[in-house]
């Protein structure tokens, strides 16, 4: 074989062989920071997620307590009404925060699903503020919320590509030995409480 001939395809191969080799570590490289960036951005949301569910289950939960001291049936324990009504302006503004990451970062269901928890938990936050409601229909909008909190962990574990099957369906609302939907009067009307704590 004529030696240019051989050199020419010994060229050859060593140009074809790096080339080769450059666009499979680029191809590499890109597929790694792809990875790296996904994972940056559902770290990001997990913690998002996280944090708005804590506020938001904190908010319902002193929504709960300040429900229980204005006679409604619950398995929270009474809050002082003063003492209460500041803590639940102070959950709605953590709760408020941390939503605005959720919509920043979270994905089109997670954030309608977030939506309709809070508002759930909302109109519990209306009874706690001295709204009146029967105790019956307080009952079912607190079961709502229960449902609605599923929802949306539902969704937000899609986002983050969580696959470990679906969340059991939640207890029916925990109530007082003695508390029940029927604590209500017979036209459903909230019975007052006797004496709510000072």
């Amino acid at each position: 074989m004529n030696p240019v001939v051989q050199q020419v395809l010994t060229m050859t191969g060593v140009l074809l062989g790096g080339g080769t080799t450059f666009v499979l570590t680029t191809w590499t490289e890109r597929s790694r920071w792809r990875r790296a960036e996904q994972s940056k951005w559902d770290d990001r949301r997990l913690v998002a997620y996280n944090e708005f569910a804590h506020a938001l289950k904190q908010y319902a939960l002193i929504s709960m307590r300040l429900s229980a001291a204005r006679g409604f049936p619950n398995a929270g324990q009474p809050i002082d009404l003063e003492e209460g009504l500041r803590a639940l302006v102070e959950a709605d503004s953590e709760k408020s925060l941390k939503w605005e990451i959720v919509l920043l970062l979270g994905s089109p269901e997670a954030v309608a699903a977030a939506r309709r928890w809070n508002k759930a938990s909302w109109e519990l936050g209306y009874v706690a503020m001295g709204a009146d409601m029967a105790h019956d229909e307080y009952v079912r909008k607190y079961e709502e919320m229960g449902r609605l909190r599923n929802e949306f962990y539902e969704c937000a574990r899609g986002d983050l590509g969580v696959r470990s099957g679906e969340l059991p369906p939640g207890n029916k609302a925990w109530l007082p030995p003695g508390g029940h939907v029927g604590d209500g009067a017979s036209d459903g009307s909230r019975q007052q409480p006797s004496e709510l704590p000072a």
